[in-house]
């Protein structure tokens, strides 16, 4: 079975765009990632927002993200070895988008495992705890004698 990596895809992309060809980018962009034997998860329609700081001079921009799985590059042919690395520069030479960014998203076994890593290492953690509080029993002679040295201590005050 081929392994798949999960990625998600966000970008803002020109405010002077017309609503259509918005429609348009985003389609192309998924185009473009099922052109390289990738698998659109998710795609959510970009929205008009108010950016944080301008970007080229530009105070808004048309947010979108696509969630979306590759093969690993090992199990891809000589010549497809590279999908991301093409992709990604297909998104620099496109003028309608201001910025993107590609970001590695963990997938749910992925998810599973780290949060079993986490559990283990917390039991370690309390196990360890646990061994260090405990103290060993007294036996009824100690008791008697740090009774006595207590009583000795109290008295020379």
């Amino acid at each position: 079975m081929k392994e798949q990596q999960n990625y998600e895809l966000a970008f803002h992309l020109n405010p002077n765009l017309e609503e259509a060809r918005v429609t348009e980018a985003k389609q192309a962009l998924e185009k473009s990632i099922t052109g390289r034997n990738g698998n659109v998860l998710f795609s959510n329609e970009p929205e008009k927002i108010h950016l944080s700081y301008p970007i080229d001079k530009n105070d808004y921009a048309f947010f979108g993200y696509i969630q979306f799985t590759v093969e690993n590059p090992e199990d891809l042919p000589a010549d497809r070895q590279e999908p991301l690395k093409e992709l990604n520069d297909e998104l620099k030479l496109n003028n309608d988008i201001l910025r993107y960014l590609i970001v590695k998203v963990p997938s749910a076994g992925q998810r599973r495992e780290a949060v079993l890593k986490q559990v283990k290492a917390r039991e370690r953690v309390e196990k360890r705890a646990k061994e260090q509080a405990v103290t060993p029993e007294q036996t009824p002679e100690q008791a008697k004698e740090m009774e006595k040295k207590l009583e000795y201590i109290l008295g020379n005050l």
